[in-house]
């Protein structure tokens, strides 16, 4: 499949790249047949060594970019979170597929401003992530489990500084996007209207 291809060719290039790699697994995946982004993070940091005191999320499908994650790391000096891009690009099915199949440089086009923050791709320190206890586990699959998390670390652990990004752009490659469900129906999207909108439900949520 499209999404493997993608991934197999971005763990090589991230191989390449000195940084600390740890991939995120869902360790309930076997048993509930679906994969959670949420329950990955939370045990990829879970099981890192002691010693790690700062991560950088990245996607399966973006681009490694050895700059940003240098920026991010001197970030978390003196901030407990930060973003990491403003703006970016997708690059379209038929450059991936030539990328993947070929080798061919995707031919990427200049990048474009996020009409909002873009809250996937993130870096904190193990403190920070402890304090807001992790992703919502509560969020299945994908959607929502990220903004989620951006709305805790903002009321729970807010910044000393103003965000800021280093100028770097996002680098996406197309996959199928069946899985990314943002209907109205949307387990995900419910909970975290539940949350974040209804303000009946206004305070910490326990989970």
């Amino acid at each position: 499949m499209i999404r493997e291809a993608v991934w197999r060719r971005l763990r090589s290039e991230w191989e390449g790249t000195g940084c600390d790699l740890i991939v995120a697994a869902d360790p309930a995946f076997a048993a509930r047949g679906k994969f959670s982004v949420s329950r990955a993070i939370n045990n990829a940091v879970r099981l890192a060594p002691a010693e790690y005191d700062r991560f950088v999320c990245f996607g399966a499908d973006m681009l490694p970019c050895p700059a940003t994650v240098a920026w991010a790391a001197a970030e978390l000096d003196a901030q407990p979170w930060t973003l990491l891009f403003d703006r970016g690009t997708s690059v379209g099915e038929v450059a991936t597929r030539r990328w993947i199949e070929a080798g061919l440089k995707p031919g990427i086009p200049n990048p474009e401003m996020f009409a909002s923050p873009c809250v996937g791709p993130i870096a904190f320190t193990r403190a920070t992530f402890e304090k807001v206890r992790g992703f919502d586990e509560r969020y299945e699959g994908w959607a929502y489990e990220d903004v989620d998390l951006w709305y805790r670390l903002q009321r729970d652990a807010p910044r000393m500084a103003p965000q800021s990004y280093p100028g770097t752009p996002l680098i996406q490659f197309w996959h199928p996007t069946e899985h990314h469900d943002l209907s109205e129906e949307s387990p995900n999207v419910l909970l975290f209207r539940d949350t974040w909108v209804n303000p009946i439900h206004a305070a910490p949520v326990i989970w």
